[in-house]
């Protein structure tokens, strides 16, 4: 569910994040750097050597600058005045224009995006967090550059939301919150018969439902995350049977908790 303003039901307050402002001391002494003194060195290249590669050389810088710092501004102009709202039984975030959208921790579908890179030696993170609303409305916070909704179903409006500062705090936090709250009820509903639908899987007591075909408990020999992805290998085959990406699943802890439970159960003599 999303909604504007804050409601009783969330209860008490547990944190707040604001945006994270881009980095632009590095932009603007670039862009001092490729002005004040590019220009001059393109009209004396251009003189004495012709205009053609000069003139292609410091266009392509121009665009890259300009690329970049066009991005940073969007950047900028996402986080004004957004903010990230952790509560007792939700969240709420709002968005640069002013609006607030709330989500419930016992009905709001999360998509975890995380990318670990190795760059200089040193690891960096990228985080991207989806949150889907009942009604719907898909509101993607963290590092909005590099995500898509092409593979999540039921949309019907998507938020682009800001970045915030200690993504390693608030997005585990939230997919905690979720899976407390959701993880029992999932547990239950399995239990009495009812299938849970999780995007594009299908989760029952007889087996696990991908792309229209039925995989039994039975015939599944592990099913594992590698490397952000859900490997499923069955009995008897070399191939995978499944290779979904974990950010296509939501709530992916209460994804993986039930169907571990539920093959588990098969296997017991």
């Amino acid at each position: 569910m999303t909604g504007s303003g804050t409601a009783a039901w969330l209860g008490a307050k547990q944190a707040t994040y604001v945006a994270r402002r881009p980095p632009w001391t590095g932009y603007v002494l670039g862009g001092i750097i490729l002005l004040g003194g590019g220009t001059p060195l393109l009209i004396t290249m251009a003189v004495a050597f012709g205009a053609s590669i000069p003139l292609l050389t410091f266009s392509l810088m121009y665009v890259v600058f300009g690329w970049a710092l066009i991005d940073k501004i969007k950047l900028a102009r996402r986080g004004k005045n957004a903010r990230l709202d952790l509560f007792q039984h939700g969240a709420v975030v709002t968005t640069h224009d002013g609006d607030a959208h709330t989500f419930s921790w016992d009905s709001v579908q999360v998509h975890q995006d995380v990318l670990h890179s190795r760059k200089n030696g040193v690891t960096e993170s990228s985080h991207v967090y989806t949150l889907i609303g009942e009604d719907g409305v898909a509101l993607t916070i963290g590092d909005t550059r590099r995500t898509s909704t092409s593979r999540y179903a039921g949309i019907v409006t998507h938020v682009q939301g800001a970045e915030f500062t200690d993504p390693k705090q608030w997005g585990p936090a939230i997919v905690q919150a979720v899976s407390e709250t959701q993880l029992r009820r999932a547990l239950e509903d399995v239990a009495h018969g009812q299938d849970l639908i999780f995007n594009t899987i299908r989760l029952s007591l007889n087996g696990m439902e991908y792309k229209g075909q039925t995989l039994p408990w039975t015939r599944i020999r592990e099913m594992r995350p590698v490397n952000g992805r859900l490997h499923v290998k069955e009995d008897r085959r070399r191939l995978l049977a499944m290779d979904v990406p974990v950010s296509s699943i939501p709530n992916f802890p209460v994804f993986y908790t039930v169907a571990t439970r539920l093959h588990e159960a098969t296997r017991q003599p």
